[in-house]
């Protein structure tokens, strides 16, 4: 060793203003639909491939009706992007940033009615983006400054009670009946004790909407109270059996299972700055009968 000390600087570099073009022009929403599994809706003549940077153009009316996409790097929406109504789709990306345009999975009126996946995936080392001078929006992630709409299909039964008490180490419980729970669904058994962290999540197998009677996939960890009869009289109109919750919704927005680092959903507000022009943008969010599963970070 020679004694002498080398000093390093390393110096960040990001965006000035954003890290996309300058500006977008918002143009009218075309009449005709864009098939995104369709070669002759891309300006290069061919869909996007796995790996690909997707840009849906101000003015675009794109449909996605994939049954599975690739995993795009990222997806730019300046311009319309609807799920086909009444398909089974599971879109896949790194980054999602809908800037300028919309992002529609179902309406108010017309939930999608069969199975719609975002799916967003990452590691912690992950390249990150920053979506402008002040948003640091990191990576695996579904940022909206503009619309993002997603209605599901109404679960009427979105949670019950527990007829009897659940035991530690039964992988069988009694509900109330007449639920419209099916097998693959996922429930989650509320604490009954003074410890907030013994609950149970779990996948059902089956169920008898006749007699309430259900089994899980699993073994439960903890005791979670129940009795046949509400305790509404005895408390003060507060009925104090176990709860039983269902988690399962057929639009999802899931993140990617991998290092317990999960999907980030950002919406936000910003102002653009092209030379003198100044834009606003104002994110609007609606999640309606949305499941959001495996989407969080660490300090978010």
């Amino acid at each position: 060793m020679s004694g002498k000390t080398k000093v390093l600087d390393f110096v960040g570099d990001r965006c000035g203003d954003n890290c996309f073009e300058a500006i977008v022009e918002v143009d009218t929403v075309e009449n005709t639909t864009r098939l995104w599994s369709k070669n002759s809706s891309w300006p290069d003549g061919l869909v996007p491939e796995a790996g690909a940077s997707v840009h849906i153009e101000s003015g675009w009316n794109m449909t996605f009706d994939m049954e599975e996409s690739p995993i795009y790097e990222l997806v730019r929406i300046n311009g319309y992007l609807a799920f086909l109504p009444g398909a089974n789709l599971t879109f896949n990306a790194k980054h999602i940033f809908i800037r300028a345009g919309e992002l529609h999975v179902g309406t108010k009126e017309n939930p999608h009615n069969a199975t719609a996946i975002i799916k967003l995936h990452g590691e912690k080392d992950s390249s990150a983006i920053v979506y402008d001078g002040a948003v640091e929006a990191g990576n695996k992630v579904l940022a909206n400054y503009n619309v993002l709409k997603m209605f599901g299909m109404p679960r009427e039964n979105k949670m019950s009670r527990l007829t009897a008490p659940a035991t530690k180490g039964s992988s069988s419980i009694s509900v109330e009946t007449g639920l419209d729970w099916v097998a693959g669904d996922r429930i989650v058994l509320l604490p009954t004790s003074y410890t907030r962290h013994q609950k149970d999540d779990v996948f059902i197998e089956s169920y008898d909407n006749v007699t309430g009677a259900l089994t899980i996939n699993s073994t439960l960890q903890h005791y979670h109270w129940g009795q046949a009869e509400s305790t509404a009289a005895d408390y003060n109109g507060v009925d104090v059996r176990g709860e039983v919750a269902l988690l399962t919704r057929n639009v999802k927005v899931v993140g990617e299972d991998v290092e317990s680092w999960g999907g980030h959903i950002l919406v936000g507000d910003t102002v653009e700055l092209d030379g003198e022009t100044l834009t606003m943008r104002s994110g609007h969010m609606i999640l309606d009968h949305v499941e959001v599963h495996n989407a969080s970070q660490i300090d978010t």
